[in-house]
């Protein structure tokens, strides 16, 4: 999630992501992506976002698709085991 637009395209636009996103058509068999701009300034959570993956999502490109990206099959995200656990930063060795 982003705080605009404009920083979206911005990340977008900028490494690493702009090296690797040629790479994505033989990289991946399934991708999709959804540009939303929710309403309000609270994060959506994992299930309306989910929900909205479904209802609006874009398949991107891959050269080998998958059968569950033909029927535009989008697993529901996985939230365990990390929701709920007090994570903490890595320390710095």
């Amino acid at each position: 999630m982003w705080e605009s637009e404009r920083a979206m395209k911005t990340f977008r636009g900028s490494e690493p992501h702009a090296k690797v996103m040629p790479r994505l058509a033989e990289w991946c068999d399934e991708a999709a992506y959804a540009h939303w701009a929710p309403n309000g300034d609270s994060v959506p959570l994992w299930q309306e976002a989910y929900e909205h993956l479904i209802a609006e999502g874009r398949l991107s490109r891959v050269a080998h698709p998958s059968p569950s990206h033909d029927s535009r099959h989008f697993v529901k995200p996985r939230l365990r085991p990390l929701i709920g656990i007090d994570l903490k930063p890595a320390r710095k060795t």
